[in-house]
């Protein structure tokens, strides 16, 4: 009788990347077996998004409570430097076309593996996550709760929009509009926090024109409406 686990066809299979097995059955006319496959990488993504995810949050979240509100603001901002500022550099590279920038970002967000609801008007473009992927599961899933759970930064400050009791997480947001005032005089979007963060949904705005973004939002984080 053989020790080993596994048959050398199925060693073949565990090797292949997912996308590639989707593949091979699409072009083997095998409907079925390219769904299941496809729900299996969602799966799979999804596993490695939420482990990262936690990971970070688990990491900000002993920098907030070890040394403060000052050093976690450094930390998160150079860390959104570290990823956001590529990502705008990439965007502005194909010009001044805000329809392609837009797509851009909106598949960006796809990463988090949620539906979008996008709406829009003759000033801006909203975009919510239905629910956030990352921020809101993050507390639909109670992990901000217990002596074991993530960090809630107590007092106001502008990384957490002047807000107590705000999820670590999510400060990161405010960080991504400082660079942006900071490197090119405005935010590319601005959030609008749910009123019940992780029950409701919060809200990404992007302005068509930069001068029409409203006051408050500079304000919030210390800065003054460029005229």
């Amino acid at each position: 009788m053989s020790d080993d686990f596994f048959s050398n066809e199925e060693i073949v299979e565990m090797e292949k990347r997912t996308l590639d097995r989707i593949l091979e059955a699409i072009e083997n006319e095998e409907p079925e077996k390219a769904k299941k496959l496809s729900k299996k990488m969602y799966n799979e993504f999804l596993a490695m998004h939420d482990l990262y995810r936690n990971w970070i949050t688990a990491t900000l979240s002993e920098v907030g409570r070890k040394y403060g509100d000052e050093a976690l603001e450094e930390i998160m901002t150079d860390g959104c430097r570290a990823w956001w500022a590529p990502l705008r550099k990439k965007m502005d590279a194909g010009g001044k076309d805000l329809r392609a920038k837009l797509k851009m970002f909106v598949s960006g967000l796809h990463g988090h593996l949620q539906p979008l609801e996008i709406t829009e008007d003759q000033e801006k473009i909203t975009i919510k996550m239905k629910p956030c992927g990352s921020g809101g599961r993050l507390i639909q899933e109670g992990l901000y709760e217990g002596e074991d759970g993530f960090l809630k930064m107590e007092k106001p400050h502008r990384l957490n929009y002047n807000t107590p009791n705000f999820p670590v997480y999510c400060a990161h947001e405010s960080a991504m509009e400082r660079i942006d005032i900071e490197d090119t005089g405005s935010p590319f979007i601005v959030v609008e926090p749910a009123e019940k963060l992780g029950k409701e949904h919060c809200s990404v705005i992007c302005y068509k024109n930069k001068k029409d973004i409203p006051a408050k939002y500079y304000e919030r984080l210390g800065y003054r409406k460029p005229e």
